[in-house]
């Protein structure tokens, strides 16, 4: 549970971003959702290395050997500070450049831009954030990532609120929040960190080679969803900004629908590690049962919830007729796909648990850049049926991911 609430609270941050730059207009809205969906690639980035850290860091606390433990901890962190620097590199110097090319124009490219160049320019302290949170989850602490995703969404909600309505900042206010409540966490969850911390000399160590041979196909993995998302964001875009603002804020409330997904994802990656290291078989399937399950039932439940309201529920973000729309499409599809959402999420968190992390960069590669892109294109763009079309899309990529994984998790097992 505090896994779920805390991917509860992480997905608060960007809506009430999103939430926020609403009452300065639709071209913030778009220029929001626009640079974070770049971000989102960079999260991705993260997430892979937060997930290979959780999994070789569990299987080294079963075996009990301080010195391997002590060298996962020093080339996380080396590695996370390498991806970290490098991408908030990119941010600031190629930034304007890179919301162009995804279509960003006038008002919305330079608005994409501050928000890109501030947010994504500090992005290192989330990078530190999720190794940090890693290391808790691996010793059995759930908890003090939840609390630290608590206070972010605190700091961020009342600092940002201020930049934006008392010293009119706009769009770089909502970034500037992101940023000090970010800065905040990294140092809460580092002083909270009681196990191994890394050495002082963690720089001159050199990087464990099975993190990095199990990092690049779980990064893989997560860049290659993320750039189908881009590709579909920028057909989405083609739509017109009314659609394209719609379409973000029917993400941004549908986030809630995959909250208990992910946090189960996160479990199972932990659990799953645990049982492996002990050669567990039959736990191994038992997880996986209980928590597909545990996931589709809380996902029905708030997911439904959403559609039923999804029409007030848009209301709160905008009064564009268009834009609303798009919203509720994107909310009614988002609750179709829930059962293969969550499948196809909770057996690649298997297969990374279980130390294989290139079946499932496989699987997305070929679902997100063949059939979601595919699809949406011919469907939306070719056959006229704009974002319902591109979210038909969406659904037949899960189904292929959910229906291929579990077919391959389960020989696995048998083999």
């Amino acid at each position: 549970m505090p896994a779920i609430i805390e991917n509860f609270l992480q997905m608060m941050v960007g809506l009430s971003d999103t939430f926020l730059v609403t009452r300065i207009s639709l071209s913030a809205v778009a220029a929001v959702s626009l640079s974070n969906n770049i971000i989102a690639v960079y999260q991705a980035l993260f997430i892979a290395v937060g997930t290979i850290v959780a999994s070789l860091y569990s299987r080294k606390l079963v075996s009990g050997n301080v010195k391997e433990r002590q060298q996962i901890v020093d080339s996380s962190l080396k590695l996370t500070l390498l991806i970290g620097l490098s991408l908030g590199l990119l941010s600031i110097v190629l930034g304007r450049p890179i919301v162009h090319f995804f279509g960003a124009r006038g008002d919305v490219l330079k608005l994409s831009y501050e928000y890109l160049a501030l947010v994504g320019g500090g992005i290192i302290l989330l990078g530190l954030m999720t190794t940090f949170g890693s290391f808790l989850r691996a010793h059995g602490d759930s908890k003090t990532p939840m609390f630290a995703s608590l206070f972010i969404n605190l700091f961020n909600l009342v600092l940002s609120a201020v930049f934006i309505f008392v010293f009119h900042f706009g769009v770089l206010g909502a970034a500037m929040g992101t940023i000090i409540a970010r800065i905040l966490g990294s140092i809460y969850l580092f002083n909270k960190i009681r196990g191994d911390r890394p050495s002082r000399k963690f720089w001159r160590q050199k990087m464990d080679s099975e993190l990095i041979k199990l990092t690049f196909p779980a990064a893989g993995e997560r860049l290659a969803m993320r750039l189908g998302d881009l590709i579909i964001m920028m057909l989405v875009i083609s739509f017109g900004e009314d659609v394209f603002a719609g379409n973000a804020i029917g993400e941004s409330i549908t986030q809630f629908n995959y909250m208990p997904m992910f946090g189960m994802a996160t479990v199972t990656v932990v659990m799953i590690a645990h049982e492996y290291g002990g050669k567990n078989i039959e736990n191994i399937q038992r997880y996986l049962r209980k928590t597909i399950m545990m996931s589709l039932l809380m996902m029905v439940v708030i997911g439904g919830i959403l559609l039923l309201l999804s029409h007030p529920l848009s209301q709160l973000f905008t009064s564009d007729l268009i834009a609303i729309k798009s919203s509720q499409t994107v909310i009614l599809f988002s609750f179709l796909a829930i059962y293969f959402v969550a499948g196809a999420n909770i057996y690649t968190a298997a297969f990374q648990g279980i130390g294989n992390a290139k079946l499932p960069f496989y699987a997305t590669a070929i679902g997100m850049l063949v059939v979601r892109t595919g699809t949406g294109v011919c469907l939306g763009y070719f056959l006229g049926l704009g974002l319902a079309g591109v979210w038909i899309g969406v659904l037949i990529d899960n189904l292929f991911r959910y229906l291929f994984l579990k077919y391959k998790f389960k020989k696995a097992c048998h083999n």
